[in-house]
């Protein structure tokens, strides 16, 4: 026991310190200049190397320590290329700083063997995809078979490596990201003609891929997987249909749908007992797959008999929709305790769904009776489904009751969320029952942390204060009573927590920087404290990581000449180039791992007459006014166009085409935290130096 505390201590004080170094680089503090923010983050990233290999090598102390410091090194170099990225203003979230990012992770992975860099891999790939489909700081407008083939080629690049890595982590990370892909390809299709014949191709892998789950390799993490995609798809064509054809016969066809959905998850669960244990695996697995059908055939039957009433009476009553939900679905599915549970399951969420379609008119006298009712069947009933469904109705309906009784949003989610903390508490070592009131209650109070739904006020701070105390408290509970999954859940709140703050106003992040530091290095030094009382053992041996010290040596010596490189060139850029004053339009987002920017748009952003996609040069004059224009294009994909006749001072400027849109690589200019909005009023020309070669790098924004 006393080596997971120890773990779990280490490790949140590792996550609290580099969040903090994020938070720390993405406020741009004005205070430090370019080359020492640069020889900071690069420090950085030896500082955490050298920090894994002293663990591992010199104290041959704690393997894990070493391991964990030595992924934070990988972090820290991305963490790097942000940075020098926000000094010299490259694109917000470029899909290049990922790619770059992920080929030393690869490498890392290829010669450590460990698991960590892959999942790491897999992530700076979609993320790298994501941003070359949907950039950051600018926007492009793909024809059809441009999205096509580019989103397929994303599909295909996961499925090979789903393919070559069946069994780990990454296999089914990858997998998820391959149905993501189709998913998106899927969406797009309703701007494109693919809607016509896609879904139709889409349906037909969905099939390949369950004959495949249930009849083949029989794996149920996939087949879960693939209900999830397969049940979104579903959803999204249904509503897209009714959407175009609002009409009595498809509304009684999306009744049938849902039937047809509900018999064909009987016949699977049929095929799925011969694959499922009778153990705790099996019976999460047979749940999960009912809730994932419960959930898509219930939300297609209750939009389907609102339309229904919709057209066929002019006002009905809410009342008499309330009591048609209670005696109509949700008795019955209490009482049937004989029916095949996933009818059961369908019939009571489409009866609580259809309650809540009323509540909003209905006494709330009634509300109330109805809800300390089904908080009796809860603690009555032995069924974990019907317990599950309860739970999430009765978290929705006290939740409506107590807003609609005191208008206060707080406390209707503190009231889930003691709610939640009460069922939890009342399962006691049943773990699988004790997951979901946990991940309610969890999940209602972050809301409460959270400033888009509420001012910045002593309950703000108390809210976030005491919610970082309890998912502390609950870690290290959780780690004691060895609860895995009760963990994970956990953990997925305390990174859900880190990354709101991140994007949240309330307070600067360098303040939350330096809190979070603070709170890391002194979780790090209470867990040594704690080791050191506790007499924990030193584990012994070197992890495979550290035993290919040579490679592992020449990559992180790549990473660092890499950097050194670029800022190097970046100021041999700025001290070089020939200044052009640009006119621009400005925006004000957030970018990932930066900062605050301000996404610039210029005047020459736009080229009259002009259709293509690749590289292209063009030449800018100096007007009257000292603003550069656009001229002529002079060359495109390499070839030069004819009609321009070179005047002095003329400015040859490197961008990429897309339709009529030219990209120059300097449309995010970043700045220091919260003063967007004055950037924003003042901004009207862009400074900008251009090389000989034609490159640009942006140097400064003016009001004139």
């Amino acid at each position: 026991m006393a080596i997971r505390l120890v773990k779990t201590g280490y490790l949140l004080g590792i996550a609290l310190i580099l969040a903090g170094i994020i938070y720390f680089f993405a406020s741009n503090w004005q205070g430090v200049d370019r080359l020492t923010k640069t020889g900071l983050s690069i420090g950085l990233m030896g500082l955490f190397y050298g920090s894994g290999a002293v663990f591992a090598y010199v104290m041959k102390r704690h393997d894990f320590l070493g391991r964990w410091l030595f992924v934070c090194g990988a972090l820290a170099f991305g963490i790097t290329l942000a940075l020098i990225g926000q000094i010299y203003n490259s694109h917000a979230d470029s899909y290049w700083l990922f790619i770059i990012w992920l080929v030393p992770t690869v490498v890392f992975a290829w010669i450590t063997k460990y698991e960590a860099f892959s999942v790491i891999s897999v992530v700076l790939l979609e993320l790298a995809c994501w941003f070359y489909y949907f950039p950051s700081s600018y926007r492009i407008e793909w024809s059809e078979w441009q999205s096509f083939f580019l989103l397929v080629l994303f599909a295909v690049i996961n499925g090979t490596i789903w393919i070559v890595r069946r069994t780990s982590l990454v296999a089914y990370l990858a997998y998820a990201a391959m149905h993501g892909w189709l998913f998106i390809m899927n969406v797009t299709g309703f701007m494109y003609a693919r809607d016509a014949w896609w879904p139709y191709v889409y349906a037909l892998l969905f099939i390949g891929f369950f004959y495949y789950f249930f009849t083949v390799a029989k794996r149920r993490s996939y087949v879960l997987l693939t209900s999830l995609f397969a049940g979104a798809f579903l959803i999204v064509q249904y509503f897209r249909v009714i959407g175009e054809h609002f009409a009595e016969g498809f509304l009684l066809g999306g009744l049938v749908l849902a039937a047809a959905i509900v018999y064909g998850s009987v016949f699977l669960l049929k095929r799925a007992k011969h694959m499922s244990s009778g153990g705790t695996k099996g019976r999460v697995f047979l749940l999960a797959f009912q809730i994932i059908v419960t959930f898509v055939a219930s939300l297609i039957a209750v939009a389907s008999i609102m339309g229904l009433l919709a057209i066929w009476v002019e006002s009905f009553s809410m009342h008499l929709l309330f009591a048609i939900s209670v005696m109509g679905f949700v008795v019955p599915a209490m009482w049937g305790k004989n029916w095949n549970p996933t009818v059961r399951y369908t019939l009571l969420t489409i009866g609580y769904g259809l309650g809540a379609m009323t509540t909003w008119e209905i006494s709330m006298i009634l509300l109330t009776v109805y809800s300390i009712a089904l908080f009796i069947c809860y603690v009555l009933s032995a069924d974990t489904g019907i317990r599950a469904l309860t739970n999430i109705a009765l978290s929705l309906y006290s939740a409506i009751i107590i807003y609609h009784w005191t208008d206060e949003g707080r406390l209707a989610l503190l009231v889930v969320a003691i709610l939640n903390i009460c069922l939890y508490l009342f399962h006691k070592r049943k773990s699988g029952s004790r997951l979901l009131p946990l991940a309610l209650g969890l999940g209602a109070f972050l809301l409460l942390t959270s400033m888009d739904f509420f001012q910045l006020d002593v309950w703000y701070v108390l809210a976030n204060l005491l919610f970082a105390v309890t998912i502390i408290a609950l870690l290290f509970t959780m780690t004691i009573h060895h609860a895995r999954y009760e963990q994970l859940i956990v953990w997925s709140y305390f990174w859900l927590f880190l990354f709101f703050k991140y994007y949240e106003f309330a307070w600067d992040l360098l303040d939350k920087s330096v809190s979070l530091l603070l709170a890391g290095l002194l979780f790090f030094i209470g867990t040594a404290v704690l080791e050191k009382k506790k007499e924990v053992p030193r584990t012994s041996g070197t992890h495979e990581l550290y035993r290919k010290w040579a490679p592992l040596l020449a990559v992180i010596a790549a990473q660092t000449i890499f950097a050194g490189y670029v800022v190097w060139d970046k100021e041999q850029h700025l001290r070089h180039g020939e200044v052009v004053k640009l006119e621009l339009e400005p925006v004000d987002p957030r970018s990932l791992l930066q900062g605050d920017y301000v996404r610039l748009r210029y005047d020459i952003s736009t080229v009259p007459h002009i259709d293509g996609r690749g590289k292209v040069q063009v030449i800018l004059r100096k007007d009257h006014d000292g603003v550069h224009r656009f001229i002529h294009v002079y060359s495109m994909n390499g070839k030069k166009q004819e009609g321009y006749v070179r005047q002095e001072g003329d400015v040859l400027l490197n961008g990429t085409l897309y339709g009529n849109t030219i990209i120059y690589g300097i449309e995010s200019y970043f700045i220091p935290e919260g003063v967007g909005m004055n950037w924003q009023e003042r901004a009207r020309f862009a400074y900008v130096r251009v090389s000989e070669e034609g490159d640009a790098l942006l140097e400064d924004i003016r009001e004139r």
